[in-house]
């Protein structure tokens, strides 16, 4: 399934719907349906107005982002939308720090407008001062009664202001968090202040998680898990970008293997060759001896037949380094351009390889790897 879809440029902007998307019709008739009444197609114009209006929200609040960063000269690539919010994505950031909080401040600044707009236009109404003390206490004994109107100026004002203000908590990856990132990156550098900025996201994403139990919000409850996962995602990104800087690159480099892989052979020489090694990833050379690409030894074993010439097979695409090179600056153009990994030249000599899956192992802190680090050479196992 595509992960997203192109809906068109909005203000030269390319916008897409992730997939998720579709699960919201689903969503829109299970709250519509009325168990001995069955589905009440009042509440499915209802439910579908509201996702209509926080899908405007959205949008607006990330369009504010695209387009401050365009007018700071920086490049928007794109625009992609959640059932639940969205992401600008801005693959560069800018020089200047004013500009970099500027960006990330527009979306909440974006929201607070539509609910500027929204304030004086649900006063205007009769029930309009009613509602604004119904949603400043909603646990208290007023009743309200409102008109479609009021209640959808109503509804405006409220989610707007809270987009604006759940955004700027200081807590990654809302805009606060990465505010207070920008903040912090001249006085404490770039890698504590991301960590002060996931950490803090971490833990009031915790809070939160403990809010919505109290208050049996779901909704609340998986914002919260959201921030909680692309903290820690974060965290432990910046955890492998350090492993990398200080790991050299010589530490995950394969020398060439004795006996070469040519596109001309059949897969099972090459199933052959790669029983003699414990690489996933192997070199595959011209007759001429030139270097032409890389075979996975799972894509011959499961693809592949006996017979076939490994020319079929492999992926003639593959980046150049020098031992020189920074592993972590390498890793990045190996995943940029989505290959195997890199031929390492010393003095124009090929030198050897290194591997994504290389990189994937010692990069690698699974549980079950935790465990056998730390874990005694003594210690009993498990039911001993």
């Amino acid at each position: 399934m595509f992960r997203s879809w192109r809906i068109g440029r909005i203000f030269g902007v390319p916008t897409e719907l992730h997939w998720s998307f579709l699960l919201v019709p689903v969503a829109i008739l299970v709250y519509s349906y009325e168990t001995g009444v069955g589905l009440r197609w009042s509440q499915v114009r209802w439910w579908s107005s509201i996702t209509t209006l926080l899908f405007v929200f959205v949008l607006v609040h990330e369009l504010g982002h695209a387009l401050t960063a365009k007018a700071c000269g920086v490049r928007a690539e794109k625009i992609i939308l959640f059932p639940l919010g969205g992401g600008a994505l801005i693959p560069t950031e800018p020089e200047r720090v004013w500009q970099e909080v500027l960006i990330y401040a527009a979306g909440p600044l974006a929201n607070v407008l539509l609910a500027v707009i929204a304030l004086p236009l649900l006063l205007w109404q009769p029930g309009g001062w009613y509602m604004i003390q119904f949603y400043l206490n909603p646990f208290s004994n007023l009743i309200v009664a409102p008109t479609l109107t009021e209640q959808l100026l109503g509804i405006t004002l409220a989610v707007n202001v809270v987009l604006a203000v759940g955004n700027l908590l200081p807590a990654y990856p809302l805009d606060g968090g990465r505010i207070l990132r920008a903040l912090l990156k001249h006085s404490l550098g770039d890698r504590r202040a991301t960590v002060v900025a996931t950490v803090l996201g971490i833990l009031i994403g915790l809070g939160l998680i403990g809010l919505s139990i109290r208050l049996s919000d779901p909704v609340l409850s998986l914002s919260a898990l959201f921030i909680v996962s692309f903290s820690a995602l974060e965290l432990n990104r910046g955890w492998q970008r350090r492993q990398l800087q200080r790991t050299a690159l010589k530490d995950v480099l394969r020398p060439p293997p004795p006996d070469r892989v040519y596109a001309s052979d059949t897969v099972a020489r090459a199933r052959v060759l790669f029983s003699r090694t414990d690489a996933r990833v192997l070199p595959v050379y011209t007759n001429w001896n030139e270097l032409s690409g890389f075979v996975e030894r799972e894509v011959l074993h499961r693809e592949a037949g006996r017979e076939e010439p490994v020319r079929l097979h492999y992926e003639a695409e593959y980046i150049t380094g020098t031992v020189e090179d920074d592993l972590l600056e390498l890793t990045e153009r190996i995943v940029a351009a989505d290959v195997y990994g890199a031929a390492i030249y010393r003095g124009g000599v090929l030198d050897g390889f290194v591997f994504t899956e290389d990189v994937i192992v010692l990069l690698d802190r699974s549980p079950r790897r935790f465990y056998k680090r730390f874990r005694s050479p003594t210690s009993p196992s498990p039911g001993a």
